[in-house]
């Protein structure tokens, strides 16, 4: 499944949407859009789309901690699992949906 990130802003949040997966083939792709993403405010990673993260993906996600994103993820998940096991879990801001 191909990767697809959908950006939105209000005020001075941007949501990245992301559905598919994030593997080495999309990995520059995802980077690209984090890259591209830097607001003044408040940066949302929706990833309850993502039915996929591979290591390339967890390394873009640890590229990017300095933008502090507070990452959306679906309950039960194995991204959620991916996002623990990494490390990444403390030290993002998680919110389960």
């Amino acid at each position: 499944m191909n990767l697809e990130v959908t950006r939105t802003e209000r005020d001075e949040t941007v949501t990245l949407a992301v559905t598919g997966e994030i593997d080495m083939s999309s990995a520059g792709e995802f980077r690209r859009a984090l890259e591209d993403s830097k607001a003044p405010g408040r940066l949302i990673l929706d990833l309850t789309g993502v039915d996929y993260l591979d290591s390339a993906g967890v390394k873009v996600l640890f590229d990017h901690l300095g933008q502090q994103p507070e990452v959306r993820v679906s309950s039960g998940t194995v991204i959620l699992r991916i996002l623990a096991i990494t490390g990444l879990r403390d030290q993002l801001t998680i919110r389960e949906i």
